[in-house]
């Protein structure tokens, strides 16, 4: 009885305010931490931004705790990840494809690799990419299995703008026999067909 209170012998001490820009999609760290999920492979350095804002006796290497986030757990009080983090606003592109073209978040995660020709995507957003996102897009997207999307990536289909393709009208007579039937069986343009290529190249 009268033992002096504990709280009168602990002066709280205010922690450097941390703000750390991430973008829209970027995951809840809290929630993934608890949930076990590893900081994927790639990201920026953790250790690196945050080591000027640690307290004392604080475990130093993040990156090792967020790789392994099975092997440690937060103790209470513990400051919420997502307080830290400032949310930017990503400028995400605007691609005008076709109506027949494929999703291409749904090819990708089956694995469908990009077709041989394809315009490359790596030139068309290298202007949009965040920092630190992999530059070599048609590499990914050319062995999809070799690569993952991180939780929160924003859908490839929401940076596509379908437009609508421009149909050729062709006069045949009524005798012309049915063009797809005849590729598709394999039945070759008879000698001295005029040059589908000159009709077509406009469209």
């Amino acid at each position: 009885l009268g033992h002096p209170d504990f709280a009168d012998m602990i002066v709280l001490k205010t922690l450097k305010e941390i703000s750390i820009p991430v973008y829209f999609h970027h995951p809840n760290v809290t929630t993934s931490f608890k949930a076990g999920r590893p900081l994927p492979p790639g990201h920026v350095s953790v250790t690196d931004m945050l080591d000027d804002f640690l307290p004392p006796n604080h475990p130093l290497n993040l990156n090792e705790m967020l790789q392994n986030p099975t092997e440690y757990v937060l103790p209470l009080g513990h400051p919420d990840f997502a307080e830290m983090m400032t949310i930017e606003t990503l400028n995400l592109p605007s691609i005008s494809v076709y109506f027949n073209h494929p999703n291409a978040t749904e090819s990708f995660v089956a694995g469908h690799a990009l077709p041989p020709g394809h315009v490359s995507v790596t030139d068309r957003l290298e202007d949009f990419l965040p920092p630190n996102h992999p530059w070599n897009l048609d590499k990914m997207l050319q062995n999809p299995s070799d690569y993952k999307l991180p939780l929160g990536h924003p859908d490839f289909s929401s940076m596509m703008k379908e437009e609508n393709l421009r149909l050729p009208k062709i006069s045949v007579y009524f005798h012309h026999p049915n063009a797809t039937e005849s590729f598709i069986s394999g039945r070759a343009l008879p000698p001295g067909h005029m040059s589908v290529t000159d009709m077509l190249d406009d469209f």
